[in-house]
């Protein structure tokens, strides 16, 4: 595992591969990204912590939108910048982050130099549940491993909160309806 608080990600990825750079790389984390406060990663993002807060106002004009319980990072195009750099030419890209429709910042003049493959999107749960739920039922696959909480139903409104405010162990959360 790479702290980018620790070490520069970009250069840690080029030196484990011997200066080429990795085949893949998937940006799961989108507008939430936090950029790093120390360590050699944190000069470049002081540099572009101007272009950061320019690019917030853009995304997020209001630095609470709903109520208070999101809160995007402070380096909204930092992940896939970081993705695109540390890709290996002809490399491919995968996009499940979470931007709004009004994101505008990507590196696409880096990536079509590397010739990279981009693909986006969210996932087509319809697709996928079938095969998922087949797994669970066959014990092939144990959701209960990965689960931090269990919250009754009835306090989604809350759970959601304490997830969304990145509380300590809101990771993964199963919901139970009342019985």
């Amino acid at each position: 595992m790479i702290d980018f608080n620790e070490e520069h990600p970009v250069a840690a990825i080029r030196e484990m591969t011997r200066g080429i750079g990795v085949d893949r790389a998937i940006d799961a984390v989108g507008v939430d990204v936090v950029r790093p406060h120390s360590g050699p990663a944190s000069k470049e993002a002081r540099q572009k912590a101007g272009s950061y807060k320019s690019e917030l106002r853009e995304i997020a004009p209001k630095s609470h939108p709903r109520n208070g319980n999101w809160n995007p990072g402070d380096a909204p195009s930092q992940a896939l910048e970081w993705a695109v750099e540390a890709l290996a030419k002809a490399g491919t890209l995968s996009i499940i982050g979470v931007y709004p429709q009004i994101m505008k910042r990507f590196p696409i003049g880096a990536a079509m130099m590397k010739n990279l493959t981009v693909t986006a999107g969210n996932c087509n749960h319809r697709k996928y549940l079938p095969t998922l739920i087949a797994m669970v039922s066959a014990n092939i696959v144990r959701p209960s491993r990965v689960l931090t909480k269990v919250e009754p139903l009835q306090s989604v409104l809350d759970a959601y909160k304490a997830f969304d405010q990145r509380q300590a162990g809101w990771v993964k959360v199963e919901l139970l309806p009342a019985a």
